[in-house]
């Protein structure tokens, strides 16, 4: 019984095939074509499929890691920044005349109403504390302060150096600044550190997240292990937050959003259906190219012939492929030849000449639009080199020179002096009491009166003059070919322009300090110089022109 089965099966399989068979020679040669190029196509384009996505899934997973590295910078950069920020403000409230003073006489009350109630109620300080060269906390808003005598901040501000750092106590990180404690005048020694520190919460974490773009979501952890070395910020996925030792106190976690996470997977499953769709869309088409394109060469060969039975000796078939229509082509074109050589040897020059000069041509018409391209091209690098220049020697606010362009201009400047034997002055102007006046009417208002400053300089030098934001409140005016003499009359005249100001929240008044470049000394001199005669115009009372005296300093 299962050897008639096996017979039968035979011979169905048998007359399948041989239908098959039959079928397939009577099919048209085009059509035999078209379907088994189009199975060749389609499996070569498969191979292709799978090559490219193995590609792409592989450039996804290292973009994936660019991105991870670049957050973790970015968030270091911010957190950074935010130290920097705390370290600035810290230094602003521990150069206070009043404050040094009621640490003198260690007048609690005072300190508790103006420096730690005040810096606590609204800038939201969790700690404040003032401590004393002795090792002792004077005041203080928490009930536990013996921690930080202890820390490294506060032993460097201790020796006159102020510094920021992040600092773990009892599970909790806080960014921590100290500051020594200075007169206004920085003439006596500090008589304190002044301890700022804010706790890493919800709150300042979302900070720090806008500030990288709301990409991440930051999450604190104060237990993670090393495995016995340094972790890395890339391999585990956040930033190592150190104190300032150096020690890891702290893992602060990159997470991304949900949708980011399934965004990478929906781009490769919409390349899967994509480049899947594709491949079989190229494969049958270009079948059905091929098709055509054989087609149209048994058309020419067609028309050929009828043109030579009518009589068109001049007819030929082009086809430069060596197979069996090349071999037809080539044998039909000799017989057309031999029967018109001469005229057609003429033709075929006439032609190749043709041909080279519309190739000539289209070159030419390329490299024209290539140089007028590149011409373009080399127009805005120039323009955007010298936006570059101008913007890194440019103070943004003022649009004065900046101090790096100060610095390049005075060496300059003297170089010039000392080979002219020409007269080079200095004026070094100082803004009075323009701390007091940004912490009492806000930053706006202070940025608003330094462009105000800085305009009455920029009307006040002549073309050649170099006027300058040397930093801060403090500006330079450099004056080429001026007298000591010549520099007092203009320092006098720019001190009454400045006091003049009709500024809403406060009279303007600045210090000014004049001096002269004397041959032979270096540029760093005459800089000096210049400080020191404006150091003494504010010592006198301010709002007034000191010329330099070597005597006096």
């Amino acid at each position: 019984m299962l050897h008639r089965w096996r017979t039968v099966s035979k011979l169905y399989l048998q007359q399948g095939g041989w239908q098959v068979r039959h079928r397939w020679e009577r099919t048209p040669i085009g059509v035999r074509f078209a379907f088994t190029l189009t199975l060749l196509l389609i499996g070569l384009l498969t191979l292709w499929l799978l090559m490219n996505l193995a590609y792409l899934n592989d450039a996804l997973t290292h973009q994936a890691r660019l991105n991870q590295m670049r957050l973790v910078k970015t968030t270091e950069i911010a957190l950074e920044r935010e130290l920097m920020n705390l370290l600035r403000h810290t230094e602003d409230y521990s150069v206070w005349n009043d404050a040094r003073e009621a640490v003198l006489k260690r007048d609690r009350q005072w300190l508790r109403i103006n420096a730690v109630d005040w810096l606590t109620q609204h800038f939201y300080y969790d700690i404040v504390a003032i401590i004393l060269p002795q090792g002792k906390v004077l005041i203080s808003n928490c009930s536990e302060n013996e921690w930080l005598l202890n820390l490294s901040l506060v032993q460097d501000a201790h020796r006159g150096k102020g510094d920021a750092g992040l600092v773990r106590r009892d599970g909790a990180v806080y960014m921590m600044s100290a500051a020594p404690i200075y007169d206004e005048e920085w003439q006596q020694p500090p008589v304190g550190v002044l301890v700022l520190a804010k706790s890493l919460k919800h709150v300042q974490l979302s900070q720090l997240s806008e500030q990288i773009g709301n990409r991440v979501v930051l999450t604190l952890s104060t237990q993670f292990q090393t495995h016995g070395s340094h972790p890395s910020e890339g391999d585990s996925g956040g930033v190592i937050l150190r104190d300032p030792t150096g020690h890891p106190i702290a893992l602060l976690t990159l997470e991304y959003p949900h949708a980011t996470k399934n965004l990478m997977q929906e781009w490769l499953s919409k390349a899967k259906r994509t480049l899947a769709v594709a491949s079989v869309v190229i494969a049958i088409l270009a079948s059905l190219l091929m098709v055509g394109f054989l087609r149209a060469y048994i058309a020419r060969f067609l028309t050929a012939i009828h043109r030579v039975a009518s009589g068109d000796w001049g007819a030929r078939i082009p086809y430069a492929a060596r197979d069996e229509f090349g071999f037809l082509a080539q044998t039909f074109n000799r017989m057309a030849i031999q029967l018109q050589q001469a005229f057609e040897e003429q033709e075929r020059q006439r032609e190749e000449i043709q041909a080279q000069n519309e190739e000539l041509q289209a070159l030419y018409q390329q490299l024209r639009a290539a140089h007028q391209e590149l011409a373009q091209l080399n127009a805005e690098l120039v323009e955007a080199n010298r936006a570059l220049a101008q913007a890194a020697l440019t103070d943004g606010l003022t649009g004065l020179k900046n101090h790096r362009a100060f610095q390049e201009s005075l060496h300059s400047l003297v170089q010039m002096a000392e080979r002219h034997r020409q007269p080079l002055s200095l004026i070094m102007l100082d803004i009075d009491h323009f701390k007091q006046f940004n912490d009492r009417f806000g930053h706006p208002a202070g940025d608003e009166l330094l462009k105000q400053v800085a305009e009455v300089l920029r009307q006040s030098a002549r073309a050649y003059d170099v006027v300058a934001r040397y930093g801060g409140e403090e500006f330079a005016l450099l004056l080429p070919n001026t007298t000591l003499e010549q520099a007092v009359q203009v320092a006098e005249r720019i001190r009454t322009q400045i006091s003049q100001i009709q500024n809403p929240h406060a009279p303007v008044s600045a210090s000014l300090g004049v001096a002269s470049y004397r041959m032979g000394t270096p540029p760093a001199t005459l800089l000096y110089e210049a400080d020191a005669a404006l150091y003494r115009a504010k010592h006198n009372g301010r709002n007034q022109v000191c010329v330099y005296q070597p005597e006096a300093a």
